[in-house]
């Protein structure tokens, strides 16, 4: 049986989105990054301005995602397909009214 292989590094005809959230879910950043981009690189050139700042991560972001801290700060830095700025709802609930 073959494993599956995550594909969030994979190039997009749509625009990535590179997002730092504090623990509340609060974005603390955005990187906006261009269609058929290496997100792969992205990411990485991400990580390593967060380092440079003085920020360490806590894994490897294979999955596109990883923790970062600083002085007893935690934070989480995603790819992601989605524009944090989108304020439109992220799931089906079939319990809502209209």
């Amino acid at each position: 049986m073959g494993r599956h292989r995550h594909a969030v590094y994979t190039r997009s005809r749509t625009p990535r989105y590179i997002v730092v959230w504090s623990p509340h879910w609060q974005v603390v950043e955005v990187q906006v990054i261009e269609p058929m981009a290496d997100l792969a690189a992205a990411m990485s050139a991400a990580i390593e301005r967060l380092q440079r700042q003085g920020w360490s991560a806590e894994s490897a972001a294979e999955f596109g995602f990883t923790f970062i801290h600083q002085n007893g700060d935690r934070r989480l830095v995603v790819i992601t397909e989605r524009d944090p700025a989108n304020g439109s709802r992220q799931s089906f609930n079939p319990f809502r009214d209209g």
